[in-house]
């Protein structure tokens, strides 16, 4: 890209519609939190809602500015709580109603705001409006769910297959029909076209609302409704696999009037309560709709296009990461990769010998951009994904009634080097991962050259320096197919610039784009070698170190 057209880009941001939002969540740090696996404050080996708030003087000292905590509702626990038999109420391990106050109230006092993980699809099918949905074809609540007639004898009403594998559909004996689940059998999906349904749910929101959320990650949101006709898949997955996206069960025209009317139901509370959406697309476009046509929807989709990948690739992130900036038609973008339901990013883009400095790479990518940002409990210290072998040595029973593919990157919370890791004075649910005693907050708060220091000063960038807290983003072109580069520009207040190795060598770069070219950046940021990039400060061509970033500011 040659300077001229770079700065034309540029232009095209400026003038994109994105302007600088009094939003707190436009430029949120949010961290998942597993409240399963975080603190335990009891023994009993479960972390509970009371561990969270012990730690929230942590968290504050981070400098992540809300945390999502996910299900803690009562539940079977087929799906470890995201399988609700109770919206309104908290799971006896995880604590009490009042602890949730308590909660609410101390993160409140810190500046730090709480949101609830709000699963819309699907109850548990020992929820109490499924007992009574389940009792009779002429109940009241039947057409709470989706009840079919088979296809034939012993057939089911379609043959579509299940997130989890195996049919949608499963056969009730009792009443003569079959019930959906996109997902597990145990997890009937709801009826949003009816109006019952659709009200009962708004009040749920309230109800946490009330008692001090702010706001909702809203679960599995592109599957809210089906197509009427409920015609065959067209492109049925191979037996025992997992469902894609279709148009038959998934992104529906008709989420978008239900995501509307969230939306008014959290605009009618105060101190902007937000939706964070696990709003999985197939391209940047279908993403750009679910903010909705006039932004009334969910205001903060979780860019799955960017959080899928899985492999360091300069020119591959720059096009998502371009994408979404450029693309989305100013509206706030929301960069992630681990989480409760993805393997650990220190993992998956570790080399097994780097990885340490990979992980402040993958901490750069996500954290330096405009936008939201989500960070998983964790990350900032560099946990591992615990490996399959090691987790199937791990016996079931009351604390862990199932095994979870995803358990691996679900392993308790690394405070310390010692015994279960400052977890819990109890045996944990699922074991420490080993590496604990190398990976823990207590060591490396102490070592500015750890993962968390890192961490912490990227956190500190955003809220301290004008470029990261308020400026918008600016594509350039780093002359390098193995090094990606991209600005932060607030006029006036200042610019930065942050650069990337993706390769295992050192690399060089000329970096152009910004206009009135390369602005000789005077400060070095933050570096995550010492070397990292000789000759950065004074122009736009430097070499940087294998795996390096570098962040210059005027």
């Amino acid at each position: 890209m040659k300077a001229a057209m770079a700065a034309g880009v540029w232009m095209a941001v400026a003038g994109s519609g994105w302007a600088q939002s009094s939003a707190w969540y436009d430029r949120a740090v949010i961290y998942e939190i597993y409240p399963r696996s975080f603190q335990d404050s009891n023994g009993d080996g479960i972390g509970d809602l009371n561990g969270i708030t012990a730690r929230l003087d942590y968290l504050k000292q981070l400098g992540v500015d809300a945390i999502w905590v996910t299900p803690f509702y009562p539940s079977p626990n087929a799906d470890f709580g995201y399988d609700v038999s109770d919206y309104v109420n908290v799971a006896p391990e995880y604590g009490t109603l009042a602890d949730w106050d308590h909660l609410a109230a101390e993160a409140r006092r810190r500046g730090i705001r709480v949101l609830v993980d709000f699963v819309l699809n699907h109850t548990s099918d020992r929820h109490p409006w499924f007992i009574e949905s389940r009792s009779s074809r002429n109940n009241p609540k039947r057409d709470w769910y989706v009840w079919r007639d088979g296809s034939g004898p012993g057939e089911p009403p379609t043959h579509w297959t299940s997130i989890f594998g195996g049919t949608t559909w499963t056969f009730d004996a009792k009443t003569g029909q079959w019930y959906y689940h996109i997902f597990l059998p145990q997890q009937p999906d709801v009826n949003w076209a009816n109006p019952g349904l659709r009200a009962a749910m708004y009040d749920v929101a309230r109800f946490w609302l009330r008692h001090g959320a702010s706001g909702f990650r809203l679960d599995a949101t592109p599957y809210l409704f089906e197509d009427p006709s409920f015609p065959e898949d067209p492109h049925p997955p191979k037996p025992g696999g997992a469902a894609g996206l279709e148009p038959c069960n998934s992104g529906r025209p008709e989420n978008h009037e239900v995501l509307r009317e969230l939306r008014k139901v959290l605009d009618g509370f105060p101190g902007q309560p937000v939706l964070l959406g696990e709003s999985t697309t197939a391209t940047i476009g279908e993403l750009r709709k679910v903010y909705g046509e006039h932004g009334d929807e969910i205001q903060l989709p979780m860019d799955f296009l960017f959080g899928n990948r899985t492999r360091l690739d300069a020119r591959g992130f720059k096009k998502e990461v371009d994408d979404a900036e450029l693309k989305l038609g100013g509206q706030t973008p929301v960069f992630f990769f681990s989480s409760h339901d993805h393997p650990r990013q220190w993992s998956v883009f570790g080399d097994g010998k780097n990885n340490d400095r990979i992980a402040k790479l993958t901490a750069a990518l996500t954290l330096g951009q405009r936008g939201c940002a989500l960070m998983y409990y964790g990350e900032e210290i560099g946990m591992a994904t615990m490996g399959a072998g090691e987790l199937s040595k791990v016996p079931l029973g009351p604390k862990r009634p199932r095994a979870d593919p995803r358990d691996g990157e679900r392993t308790p919370m690394q405070w310390d080097g010692g015994k279960n890791a400052g977890f819990s004075a109890g045996s944990p649910w699922l074991p420490v991962e080993k590496g604990h005693t190398t990976y823990n907050v207590e060591r490396e708060k102490r070592d500015p050259d750890s993962i968390y220091s890192w961490y912490a000063g990227l956190l500190k960038l955003r809220h301290t320096n004008a470029a990261f807290r308020d400026g918008g983003y600016v594509p350039l072109d780093s002359g390098n197919p193995e090094v990606f580069a991209f600005g932060r520009d607030a006029g006036a207040k200042g610019r930065a610039v942050v650069v990337m190795n993706m390769s295992g060598s050192e690399q060089k770069v000329r970096i152009t784009g910004f206009r009135g070219g390369w602005p000789g950046f005077a400060k070095v940021l933050m570096a995550s070698l010492a070397a990292g990039a000789a000759g950065a400060a004074e122009s736009g061509s430097f070499t940087i170190a294998a795996y390096g970033v570098w962040i210059g500011g005027e």
